[in-house]
């Protein structure tokens, strides 16, 4: 075999081998697909007392939102090739701080398949994948 049939025949089994891997990317759901994940207000009070969120990952800043009560910020992620996307969100109410991770690429690819959805309550944060159960998974 001459070094040009070589050639072709490495770019073609290259070819179908990358083929390949996007079609069960595809099937599997998890790379170019993207996640939409939802923050709610559910705390209680004064009205006027707003959740200020702010959420970025390493190259991105989805900029500073105010949620009155039951007010919901939604943002979109994908995940990348190597697993490594992750956006946290830097949360404050009534004086209390804190940061949560709203997506981690390895932790949420399969909890979440499409929908992430966070709760911020008194309490903490509370987690669901829209199956109706809540989980806290932070506190304040």
């Amino acid at each position: 075999m001459n070094t040009r049939h070589h050639f072709l025949l490495v770019l073609a089994a290259t070819f179908y081998l990358l083929s390949c891997q996007i079609s069960i990317a595809t099937e599997d759901d998890f790379l170019w697909i993207w996640h939409h994940i939802y923050i709610t207000n559910d705390l209680p009070g004064d009205p006027l007392k707003k959740l200020m969120v702010h959420c970025k990952d390493k190259t991105k800043d989805l900029g500073v939102h105010y949620l009155s009560q039951k007010e919901v910020f939604h943002f979109k992620a994908s995940i990348d090739f190597f697993r490594r996307r992750l956006y946290f969100c830097n949360m404050q109410w009534n004086g209390k701080q804190t940061y949560i991770e709203a997506f981690k690429a390895k932790r949420d690819e399969d909890r979440c398949r499409k929908h992430c959805m966070w709760s911020v309550r008194e309490d903490g944060f509370y987690f669901s994948n829209g199956n109706g159960n809540w989980n806290k998974e932070y506190q304040w």
